[in-house]
């Protein structure tokens, strides 16, 4: 019989089971009869050996998940989880419980003496606008994620975050000199109306090109459909995957 790993650790990470995965020995038989004999019990265990650590691997999975599950629950601050499901692979490489406690001991030895403002502050805008959602995240969770780090950078710009870039802005000239409830209105909302485009943006770029380019072809044509929340960017979005598999233009359906 082949050896077993039952340490579902090593060297300070999970076991990589594509890296055990049992392999089919070539027979050392010469001659031909006995070669093919060898060969058919080769792949016999071979064929035993692929089960059992597919079975393993598969148990290995839903483990990794449940003891993930249980550290977020249990063992972490509502702070430490915040921090947590703003990292970009909180849901990929964080998914290993092992990974997670890395990450969580990597906090926890940074204290509040040892920040440096202006280096914190610099890394918080680093995160925020590299942050992409990729081919394989879910919608939903990018959304989370995408809207926790921008509270983190609210957070320290303040509330004025983008006032004074909304007052440069087209739209706000706009809107009549003498409107000041308008004019007060249009700055109130800017900073949703930009993380709405930033959204897209950071959206999974292979599937939403072709609405961001419908978006600046009506714009260009003075129709603009660019959402203007959050939540209406991923309904947005949400319509135009639905839309992929037909001829139809964004315009007619989100300009009904």
């Amino acid at each position: 019989m082949f050896q077993r790993h039952d340490e579902s650790i090593q060297d300070g990470k999970s076991i990589n089971f594509n890296v055990i995965a049992p392999r089919l020995n070539a027979p050392s038989q010469t001659e031909a009869v006995a070669r093919e004999t060898e060969m058919a019990q080769n792949k016999i265990l071979y064929s035993a050996k692929l089960d059992e650590n597919m079975r393993r691997s598969a148990y290995f999975e839903t483990n990794k998940r449940t003891v993930k599950s249980n550290i977020m629950l249990k063992f972490v601050t509502k702070a430490m989880d915040i921090k947590l499901r703003g990292e970009a692979n909180f849901t990929t490489t964080l998914e290993d419980p092992i990974e997670l406690l890395k990450r969580i001991e990597q906090f926890m030895k940074k204290s509040a003496d040892a920040e440096y403002d202006f280096l914190d502050f610099w890394e918080a805008n680093q995160k925020f606008f590299a942050m992409k959602q990729g081919t394989t995240k879910n919608l939903m969770h990018f959304k989370e994620q995408f809207l926790r780090q921008a509270e983190v950078l609210q957070d320290l710009y303040g509330v004025a975050w983008f006032r004074d870039f909304a007052v440069k802005t087209k739209a706000y000239a706009a809107i009549a000199s003498t409107d000041t409830a308008a004019q007060n209105k249009f700055k109130d909302d800017i900073f949703i109306a930009v993380l709405a485009i930033g959204f897209l943006c950071n959206c999974d770029w292979t599937r939403t090109a072709p609405l961001m380019l419908d978006l600046q072809t009506n714009y260009c044509r003075e129709v603009e459909y660019y959402p203007k929340t959050v939540s209406k960017a991923q309904d947005m979005l949400k319509i135009h995957m639905q839309l992929e598999t037909t001829s139809l233009p964004l315009s007619k359906t989100i300009g009904r």
